[in-house]
């Protein structure tokens, strides 16, 4: 059978599964699902209070997007976090459906893809992080969330910047889609104390622990609230490993409404350490670099404020201030087991973004428009004239507004958006400069628009398009050159369709197609001899190639009076395919991504007793880029990771205490995702217990 019949027979069975209950139930037939989510898109089936500024319908949600987009976002919620009891940020956003997540243990830890691949941008209570997000996020307690919100819907254009924002890299390309945080807010004046002790075979044990105190007081057109958390964090290792980290992290948020005003302020704090796990040769012997990050500091202060004037009218604005910081040591060593007497030079950086955002939701009748406007400004220093980051200071001023209508009592929504983003680097305070007379420059600006429709075409069947097209606008920074000619800009064209189908509470599948077209995506080329200096910076050159890739994803979910819940998916890669100027053609699919991933959360209620089963699972590859060059033929990814939990309420009183046994990698399959100066694997099986009060 060949390729092309054989996914067409998987297109047919796809299909089928969700046309074939027609034959079992009416096509009038309606089954109201209970709510899921704040936002209606829960994992798990468990109810959540619903605050204006989660619904997805409000005016008053700041990241509220157009429905043809809603087909893309997931959430977690807080029951969500608990029930797959993830190790960190990036353990938790492994189990979102079709998002894998490498880690590769240097400068960059963490790379999270969509559907194979491109950039997100990552907002936090308001506050737009810049790209240095995945060492940012690493220590972000997960206890310190209230949701969690992936979109990756092409037509949201107001949500925040399609471009790169920050300082310490120049960046290229469009953003496929955003991670929106929202921290935790109390309910009612509680307290919430908790402790973790981990466990894996051959390593010294972890401990977490987490203080949470907080308030809410209201009457009928006024309320407030206080809350603050104390979370902290060793992560023990040895020598083999070499993977310690260490936190110490302060929160705080308030606010209050007083009739159709409201306001929110969060300050977050966390310092510590992360070292940079050993990579395992294909020979089996241990890189000997010791690289660690000591100390590694965040902050971020933020705060947003909404005034709804009337029913149909309402403003919503935020300020943000982050500053990222660490020292680097890279030049030290391991002498077989025992460290080397050489001392690593150490290299200080810091990275600090400030920035504001400005939008107004109105209705009129069947019509909403949403119009936005936000500003960053980056700045960034890395000293010994580290070649790794570049010193400029850099602007990003966006703009953006969609409509949205609806026709036929709403069985038809239509909408369509604009988006015009223009970065400014000054390069004049810096060594790192262009050329004498173009220190302070406007890049050309990058320019979206996008359209989608959505059609409930029976009371059980809804289906979504969405179509995007970007410009960039400039092919990059100053450090974005090619060794044998011109680059060009980035333009990017993304189509999606979803077929929904609500059967009843056990049964609702999804089906997407996705397709990605990028014309000029950059990539370094990391060949040794292709490097250039410019102002005591080493730099890589860049190569571009143009890029297809498209897919299949499914996502069924349900839950049953019994207490089980399930969520289930699978995104197929069919095509990846990048095109080189000379015309050569890479197959990309299970060759540098994974062409199959899958993911599924089982959860059981009885009585007391709460038990959760997650897996996942991704197809292997076997090529590997990195800033170290590319390595071939090794072998990454093709895991199973089974994780499992079960928790019990004990009821004192006022005071609720709940247990929590978790093993996690039950398999204790040591996967790797990616290899640089080796292979950088998971540790394997963890144990843990968990034990958390509250009052």
């Amino acid at each position: 059978m060949s390729s092309s019949q054989k996914w067409l027979g998987t297109l047919s069975l796809v299909t089928a599964s969700l046309v074939f209950p027609l034959s079992l139930i009416g096509a009038d037939t309606v089954y109201e699902l209970d709510p899921i989510s704040a936002t209606g898109n829960n994992n798990n089936g468990s109810s959540h209070v619903v605050r204006e500024d989660l619904n997805p319908t409000s005016i008053l949600n700041p990241h509220k997007v157009e429905s043809s987009s809603q087909a893309g976002v997931e959430i977690f919620t807080q029951e969500d976090i608990k029930d797959l009891a993830p190790k960190d940020m990036f353990d938790l956003l492994g189990h979102a459906t079709g998002v894998d997540v490498t880690y590769q243990g240097r400068k960059s830890p963490y790379f999270v893809n969509v559907r194979g691949g491109g950039s997100l941008t990552y907002i936090i209570d308001g506050a737009i992080l810049p790209s240095t997000a995945n060492k940012i996020l690493q220590k972000l307690p997960l206890n310190a969330i209230e949701e969690i919100q992936i979109v990756r819907g092409s037509s949201s254009l107001t949500l925040g910047p399609s471009i790169n924002i920050g300082s310490s890299t120049s960046g290229s390309g469009l953003n496929v889609g955003y991670i929106i945080i929202k921290t935790k807010q109390p309910e009612k004046t509680e307290a919430i104390l908790s402790g973790t002790l981990e466990k894996t075979e051959g390593i010294p044990g972890t401990n977490k622990e987490n203080l949470y105190v907080g308030s809410r007081v209201a009457n009928d057109d006024s309320s407030a609230f206080v809350g603050g958390m104390w979370s902290g964090l060793n992560q023990r290792t040895n020598d083999t490993w070499f993977d310690k980290q260490t936190a110490d992290v302060k929160m705080a948020n308030t606010g209050f409404t007083y009739k159709n005003l409201s306001a929110k302020l969060l300050a977050y704090k966390d310092t510590g350490t992360f070292d940079m796990q050993r990579g395992v040769t294909v020979l089996g012997t241990l890189d000997n670099s010791k690289w660690y990050y000591d100390p590694i500091t965040t902050q971020i202060i933020s705060g947003d404020a909404t005034l709804q004037w009337s029913e149909n009218h309402a403003t919503l604005a935020s300020m943000f201030g982050t500053r990222y910081e660490h020292t680097e040591y890279s030049n030290e060593s391991f002498g077989g087991t025992t460290p080397a007497t050489t001392i690593g030079n150490p290299k200080p950086y810091w990275e600090k973004t400030d920035g504001f955002s400005l939008r107004h939701n109105m209705r009129y009748g069947d019509t909403t428009v949403m119009l936005g406007v936000q500003s960053t400004d980056s700045s960034g220093y890395g000293a010994n004239n580290s070649a790794s980051y570049n010193r400029f200071d850099v602007n990003v001023l966006g703009w953006a507004g969609t409509v949205e209508q609806k026709l036929f009592d709403g069985q038809v929504i239509l909408d369509g958006g604009y988006r015009q983003d223009q970065k400014h680097i000054d390069y004049s305070s810096t060594s790192a400069t262009k050329n004498s007379t173009n220190n302070d420059t406007d890049m050309a600006p990058a320019k979206i628009y996008a359209l989608g429709a959505k059609w409930q075409m029976t009371p059980i069947y809804n289906i979504s398009t969405r179509y995007y097209h970007g410009d960039e606008g400039t092919m990059g920074d100053f450090d974005v050159k090619s060794k044998t000619g011109t680059l060009h800009a980035e333009t990017q064209e993304r189509f999606e369709t979803s077929l929904e189908a609500n059967y009843d509470k056990a049964f609702n599948p999804m089906v997407t197609w996705f397709s990605v077209k990028t014309d000029n995506e950059k990539a370094q080329d990391t060949s040794a001899t292709n490097t250039y200096v410019l102002n005591g910076q080493t730099y890589y050159y860049y190569t571009e190639s143009d890029t297809k890739r498209n897919g299949l994803e499914l996502l069924l979910k349900g839950q049953f009076s019994t207490g089980t819940s399930y969520k289930a998916s699978w995104t197929h890669l069919l095509q990846y395919d990048a095109i080189a100027s000379s015309g050569v053609t890479t197959d990309n699919v299970g060759n540098s991504n994974p062409e199959d991933l899958y993911t599924l959360l089982i959860t059981q209620e009885w009585d007391k007793y709460r038990a959760n089963l997650s897996i996942q699972k991704e197809s292997g590859w076997h090529t590997s880029t990195s800033a170290m060059g590319t390595a071939y033929n090794v072998d990454l990814g093709d895991f199973t990771r089974v994780d499992t939990n079960i928790m019990r309420d004990f009821k004192a009183g006022n005071t609720t205490t709940t247990v929590t046994l978790y093993v996690r990698n039950l398999t204790d399959e040591h996967y790797a995702t990616r290899y640089t100066t080796g292979y950088y694997y998971d540790r394997g099986r963890v144990f843990g217990l968990d034990l958390t009060l509250k009052y």
